[in-house]
């Protein structure tokens, strides 16, 4: 009977060591997407004349980009949010404040 136990007990161990691999790596090809991601927003931001001299900062978790820093006018804002929609990109975040706008 010990011997079973001993075998049930290292195949489970087996089993939660497989696991806990295979959700570290989805956890680095993730990150990697979402740094293929922020690239690609900030490519796109430096394309756009409206943009490319604005302060924005992205970040992007899972597919949901986070914008933040500062543009000259609510149409930047808006066309920010738009130009950020990059492919795997499933939603935006838009925190972007507008110089000299009233709080």
């Amino acid at each position: 009977m010990t011997r079973i136990g001993f075998a049930l007990s290292l195949g489970t161990a087996g089993l939660i060591l497989t696991g806990a691999s295979r959700l570290a790596v989805a956890d680095q090809s993730t990150a990697g997407a979402d740094a293929k991601q922020e690239q690609q927003i900030q490519a796109q931001f430096q394309k756009t004349p409206d943009l490319k001299h604005d302060q924005i900062d992205v970040k992007v978790d899972d597919g949901i980009a986070v914008l933040e820093g500062t543009v000259d006018t609510q149409r930047e804002k808006k066309e920010a949010q738009q130009v950020a929609h990059v492919d795997g990109i499933l939603g935006v975040n838009n925190r972007l404040q507008v110089r000299g706008a009233a709080k």
